[in-house]
């Protein structure tokens, strides 16, 4: 059932335009623009560094939610469901933060021709290897770029997917590219987690301990409040959220995996009917906001409304 973001956090008072940006490199000085070029080459070393130590080979990575285990399918079955109602055919889509290139590649075994950009460069190249295991190669094409300046034109964007990438990157620039490159009749469509939840926390902080994040991520995990100025960019919001009590049995997977990953075969029953709990208890809007994902749907763009 759609929930909007009217109904499901609190307004943001007055003129949705009003917005005080609060990530970094935003007053234009070079100090600001170092810090900013530190942060990316940081989250581009980690991300180079995770692609590097895939071992997957490329014709077994599933392109749905089966590549991810069992507790955290929820979200990524549903734009699974989604995508598979959306007429792709020659359609253009970008993917923000492609990684090793799952999404893309999925999006365009659909018809659609993909734009896809990132800053790790071992990412990319994971990328074009899997749109050529999968025959693709053709509608899939991967640029070194940052999201906080896409290097494409107004207008160019029927699609435009996000999944795991707003924390890292300054949240309202990003916001209005992805504004900027969509068309009219457009839709964003952003799969990330929100930074409310008590346990999901923990489980942050422990992955910045042990290397596998980084201090920025967790300082500027999504909230509510950044759901809320997505409205400054588009005039429709649509949220969906995803995993409550299955959060605790994702600190079990993590484990079972370390020892061997056939072990989820003995927890997935327990996450699926976890799975099924949630979608009863997040009905309950005070839960929504400990959710650990959300899907936001994004429509509208102003800066096609006439000022």
């Amino acid at each position: 059932m759609p929930v909007h973001i009217s109904e499901f956090f609190t307004r943001i008072a007055g003129n949705p335009r009003r917005i005080i940006r609060t990530g970094q490199a935003l007053d234009g000085n070079a100090s600001s623009l170092a810090r900013a070029e530190t942060v990316a080459a940081a989250h581009a070393a980690l991300f180079d560094d995770v692609a590097a130590r895939t071992t997957v080979r490329h014709e077994e990575i599933p392109l749905n939610c089966t590549r991810q285990p069992p507790a955290r399918r929820a979200s990524f079955a549903f734009f699974d469901e989604w995508l598979s109602r959306q007429p792709l055919d020659e359609r253009r889509a970008l993917d923000v933060g492609c990684g090793r290139g799952e999404v893309s590649v999925q999006i365009a075994l659909g018809g659609a021709r993909v734009s896809g950009v990132d800053i790790s460069t071992e990412s990319l190249s994971k990328a074009r290897t899997l749109a050529m295991t999968h025959g693709v190669a053709d509608r899939v094409a991967l640029s070194d770029s940052n999201a906080e300046s896409l290097p494409f034109d107004e207008n160019s964007f029927d699609l435009a997917v996000s999944a795991g990438v707003m924390s890292f990157v300054d949240f309202d620039r990003v916001a209005e590219e992805l504004a900027r490159v969509i068309r009219p009749d457009g839709t964003v469509v952003l799969l990330d987690t929100l930074g409310h939840n008590p346990i999901a926390n923990l489980g942050r902080r422990r992955r910045l301990a042990l290397g596998r994040t980084t201090r920025f991520q967790v300082d500027h995990i999504l909230t509510t409040n950044h759901l809320d100025r997505l409205r400054a960019s588009f005039g429709t919001v649509e949220v969906h959220a995803f995993d409550f009590l299955t959060v605790p049995m994702m600190f079990v997977e993590d484990a079972l995996v370390r020892i061997h990953p056939c072990l989820l075969r003995v927890t997935a029953p327990i996450s699926a009917a976890l799975r099924a709990l949630d979608r009863v208890a997040l009905r309950w809007r005070p839960l929504r906001r400990y959710a650990f994902r959300v899907v936001v749907f994004l429509r509208r763009p102003r800066v096609h409304e006439v000022a």
